[in-house]
């Protein structure tokens, strides 16, 4: 038990230690909301002439459309870049000097995602939310249910980690990775209802995107947010974590089978 928590500690400074560094560069990371702001501004338009005063779009309000946006663009810029070091440690051959210190390499990124994805999400969405409360209004949130909308943002945190981590494992065999990550990204527009919830689809792509990960990490939780109610929490909660879970073990898997194959390219 003591050996677990010792463990535990060191991630969660590695975790730390990331916040911090990120921290410093706050101001970066506000310069960079000017994109945020303008993604919403373009959208709250198209909401107020689309929806009108009292349309809907699978059941969300115009007001609801423009937060459920601040969500999910939250998470979509909160995202760190762990997974391009991933790719640079394979090719460069510095993954082999990592594999002999005394840490997990999957869990000693993980640390450090989180850190900074903490960083960046805190940053994103106060500017996201202070432009929707002053262009739209404040959301119909259930105070109360807090907990449970943070627990779905954080599961969502830990499933896109592992996504970006398995694709960028793939480094062992192929190398070049960044073909995948910009056919991810397109990826999650679809089926992680970046901009539309995914309920709004046609029943067959609405199908589809259930059964894969991107929804839970993008449209689940923020509709979660933005129109709480418990059938929701139960889908998005169970799906998340059958696919943390198998994520967890592809990634393991990929690792184990990747570092096999580790050739160092130069000093």
């Amino acid at each position: 038990m003591q050996l677990v928590r010792g463990a535990f500690r060191k991630y969660l400074k590695v975790a730390e230690i990331s916040c911090i560094n990120r921290v410093i560069y706050l101001t970066d990371h506000l310069a960079s909301s000017i994109f945020l702001i303008l993604i919403l501004f373009i959208f709250s338009q198209l909401w107020k002439t689309v929806l009108g005063p009292g349309g809907e779009l699978a059941g969300l309000d115009r007001t609801a459309m423009l937060w459920y946006m601040v969500f999910t663009e939250m998470i979509a810029l909160s995202t760190p870049k762990t997974h391009l070091e991933v790719g640079e440690d394979v090719k460069s051959g510095a993954l082999a000097y990592k594999l002999v210190r005394p840490y997990s390499y999957i869990l000693y990124y993980f640390g450090a995602y989180c850190g900074e994805f903490l960083v960046r999400a805190v940053t994103n969405l106060t500017v996201g939310a202070a432009f929707a409360y002053l262009t739209m209004g404040p959301p119909a949130v259930d105070w109360g249910k807090l907990g449970w909308v943070l627990l779905g943002f954080g599961l969502a945190a830990a499933i896109n980690f592992l996504v970006y981590f398995c694709l960028a494992l793939l480094a062992f065999w192929l190398e070049e990775t960044r073909p995948l990550f910009w056919i991810l990204h397109k990826l999650i527009f679809i089926f992680g209802g970046l901009l539309v919830p995914v309920e709004a689809y046609p029943e067959g792509l609405q199908r589809l995107s259930y059964l894969l990960p991107l929804r839970y990490s993008f449209s689940a939780p923020a509709r979660l947010a933005v129109d709480f109610r418990y059938p929701l929490l139960r889908q998005m909660l169970t799906g998340q974590l059958i696919w943390a879970s198998l994520l967890a073990a592809l990634a393991a898997a990929l690792f184990r089978k990747g570092v096999h194959r580790v050739h160092v390219h130069g000093g």
